[in-house]
């Protein structure tokens, strides 16, 4: 399980659709890595904010709205990806899908099976990259042995 210093409390101002899923929720999320000193992808140029009034203000801002909307999207379509493997009766697995950059976050639900006791599922905080898999539970078939083929002689 996630730490629970880097697992953000839902806040008064999150919407009551997506709990957690806010602008102090997100600026916790950057305080947290930028604590840890590591940022997970899709944080690039978001890792400090610059001064109000400089250049880079304004596409800070930009990258920071873009990356919180995102974020809010994907928190709204995870009961549909439950329900999709959940219809099917298919178990899942959480996978990051940038297993070469740590994510303080992300690391401990890494190829974990979500279960009824697994009360997580991403996207767990704004930029994370983690997805479902399904996980396939039956075995594979094993290969029978063919018939020894039979080798010709040259005469």
């Amino acid at each position: 399980m996630a730490t629970s210093s880097l697992r953000p409390r839902a806040t008064p101002t999150a919407t009551a659709a997506e709990p957690g899923a806010s602008w102090p929720a997100f600026h916790r999320w950057q305080a947290l890595f930028a604590a840890a000193e590591m940022f997970p992808a899709g944080w690039e140029g978001l890792h400090a904010a610059p001064a109000p009034d400089s250049p880079a203000a304004e596409e800070y801002e930009r990258r920071k709205v873009l990356l919180f909307s995102e974020w809010v999207d994907m928190l709204a379509r995870r009961p549909a990806m439950l329900a999709h493997y959940t219809r099917q009766g298919i178990q899942a697995r959480i996978v990051r899908q940038h297993p070469e950059r740590a994510c303080p976050a992300c690391d401990p639900f890494n190829m974990r099976e979500l279960t009824p006791e697994l009360d997580a599922m991403p996207p767990f905080h704004p930029g994370c990259r983690c997805v479902l898999m399904a996980v396939h539970t039956t075995r594979p078939r094993r290969r029978t042995k063919s018939p020894p083929r039979s080798r010709r002689r040259s005469g």
